[in-house]
């Protein structure tokens, strides 16, 4: 399996995490990728697990929080599988592409065939891993139908990027 290369979608939930406070907290990284986001969430002072389907996405986000000085929990999970706490917050950038399985590597970038089926495993599940109060943060992109997403779960969309081939949104749910 490939690991995701961090990209636009990254930077902007990185760079959106790095303005809150999340000192003392317990935070959840699903689909961690290479750790970019659980690395920058232990940065901030919380306790972090990253999760990921990919063993090498997980040596790879351990090897990131080495290099980094931060300590991150890892668990093999595809979604909430293995995953048994509750978190005071939870990231996810999924995959979120609309697409047909067999183009190869899809399993970084597919979210299903209209890119929001991932998303919306997630999202019915998320509320059990949540503490109370709890906040998740995820990115969803213009090239999916992310719009009914955003009002079948009443997302609110707290940050955007517009690339040229896309727009980003980090949406956020509680």
């Amino acid at each position: 399996m490939t690991v995701y290369t961090p990209g636009e979608d990254s930077r902007l939930l990185k760079d959106f995490i790095s303005g809150l406070d999340l000192q003392g907290k317990k935070a959840l990284d699903m689909g961690t990728g290479s750790g970019v986001i659980a690395v920058k969430i232990a940065e901030k002072g919380a306790s972090v697990t990253a999760a990921d389907i990919n063993p090498e996405a997980l040596e790879e986000a351990e090897q990131r929080a080495n290099q980094a000085e931060v300590k991150i929990k890892t668990v093999e999970s595809d979604l909430f599988e293995n995953i048994e706490a509750k978190y005071d917050i939870v990231t996810f950038n999924p995959p979120y592409l609309p697409g047909e399985e067999g183009i190869g590597d899809e399993e970084i970038w597919r979210g299903g065939e209209t890119g929001v089926e991932i998303v919306r495993s997630f999202l019915a599940q998320v509320e059990d891993y949540l503490s109370e109060g709890g906040e998740v943060y995820l990115i969803l992109s213009s090239r999916s139908d992310y719009e009914e997403v955003v009002e079948e779960f009443d997302l609110e969309v707290v940050d955007s990027e517009k690339l040229w081939f896309e727009e980003l949104f980090v949406a956020k749910y509680e």
